[in-house]
């Protein structure tokens, strides 16, 4: 992917999800975008598999260290973003290798074929339990799952966090994954937590 036209559809997606949408704070922002990259260059995936397009800046970054022929799957369950995240793919010169999916990943991650090298969780925090477990068969042994948002603005680490839905579900999420003895884990403080799972064993 040539670098000078990413950053063109990075700064293309910036600006039109600032103007467009009340919901940018979801965007990632230019530090968490290299972290992805970084991380993709290094894994040299040939499969990715994301939950949660949005308006298609993380989906980018991961699609930077495909190896040539490799794919990004992204699923995005609404249709409002899709007219910024195809413009930017092509702006990127990746519409040949992002395969956007509009539906449900509850649905849809029981019909991929995988195997994944790469599995990305940005989507509703409420599911993140269920999305992990239907997507780590589908991670190859010696792959990764990264989960976005696992410190939610910090109450998962408060001595007596909130009882909310999502703030819960994040939690029971975070330790389902540190108990898991098929994987090792890291939490990274960047942006809003990141958790970086490699996965060991079926």
């Amino acid at each position: 992917m040539d670098i000078n036209r990413l950053r063109q559809a990075l700064a293309f997606i910036e600006r039109e999800t600032h103007l467009r949408t009340k919901s940018y704070r979801m965007l990632s922002d230019g530090v968490q975008g290299a972290f992805l990259q970084a991380f993709s260059l290094m894994v040299r995936p040939m499969a990715v598999l994301e939950i949660g397009t949005f308006t298609g800046y993380a989906t980018l970054c991961l699609a930077r260290g495909l190896q040539e022929g490799g794919r990004v799957d992204t699923i995005e369950k609404d249709d409002e973003m899709t007219d910024i995240f195809t413009r930017a793919f092509a702006i990127a010169g990746a519409e040949d290798s992002i395969r956007p999916m509009q539906a449900d990943a509850m649905q849809a991650i029981p019909g991929l074929p995988g195997p994944y090298d790469i599995v990305y969780i940005d989507a509703d925090k409420r599911l993140y339990g269920k999305f992990y477990d239907l997507v780590f068969p589908k991670v190859r042994p010696g792959g990764y799952i990264l989960a976005d948002n696992v410190l939610w603005s910090g109450k998962t680490a408060l001595e007596a966090p909130p009882h909310d839905r999502q703030t819960s579900a994040i939690m029971d999420f975070n330790s389902t994954v540190a108990a898991d003895p098929r994987t090792e884990q890291l939490v990274i403080p960047v942006r809003d937590g990141l958790a970086v799972i490699h996965k060991k064993r079926d």
